[in-house]
């Protein structure tokens, strides 16, 4: 009777093991072990996974912090380099086509790894790229957006100008870890094709993002 009762036991602790972590978990796993969350994403479906991940997290911006600014009346961070939108209008505006904005620009960058990876003869796949940059917003743009509500909250989002340029040196770190863990390249060529893309990517937002 005990062996014909231990395969019924143990089916529900498999299937335990074999659930995939939760979004919160992943973004745990990527603060505590980086290369593990990049590992836990393998399965995940590319480029759709990330993909989406690029998509909720900059709606939240834009529905949570740029919405909160718009409404509290704040003015640009900087002068805009868009003549036809007035300073007044200039949130409003951002409402609408920033998150369109970030989300082709993490599209490019990943285009622009996976060229350079190519050209040096590097291992690379567009869509596991995507996935990269999704999972490297799941690490940091959480923290982000918290530093942000606090700063809106204590009257002081004008500070997110030294907070902000801290994610893209902590991104850098996590976007070669990806590519490493996912992609096999060789360390050389991931640092340099991830710096490559920062360099792509953050001329285009500071023209528009204010």
């Amino acid at each position: 009777m005990d062996m014909e009762l231990d395969p019924i036991i143990q089916r529900p602790e498999a299937s335990q093991e074999s659930r995939p972590p939760t979004i919160f978990q992943l973004w745990w796993l990527g603060i505590s072990h980086p290369n593990r969350a990049f590992d836990a994403i393998r399965t995940k479906p590319a480029p759709a996974w990330g993909f989406w991940i690029l998509v909720g997290f900059n709606l939240a911006i834009s529905l949570t912090t740029d919405l909160a600014r718009w409404l509290l009346g704040d003015p640009p961070l900087l002068d805009s380099w868009l003549t036809f939108l007035p300073a007044e209008d200039y949130l409003f505006a951002e409402l609408f086509f920033l998150p369109v904005l970030r989300v082709l620009t993490a599209l490019l960058g990943a285009g622009v790894i996976h060229v350079f990876l190519r050209l040096v003869n590097q291992p690379s796949d567009y869509d596991t790229q995507v996935n990269i940059g999704g999972m490297t917003y799941l690490i940091v743009m959480p923290v982000i957006l918290v530093s942000d509500w606090i700063l809106l909250a204590v009257g002081h989002y004008e500070l997110s100008i030294y907070t902000h340029p801290l994610s893209m040196f902590w991104s850098v770190p996590i976007g070669i870890i990806g590519v490493r863990c996912l992609l096999n390249a060789r360390t050389p060529y991931a640092v340099a094709g991830v710096l490559l893309t920062e360099l792509v990517s953050i001329p285009l937002l500071a023209i528009f993002a204010r």
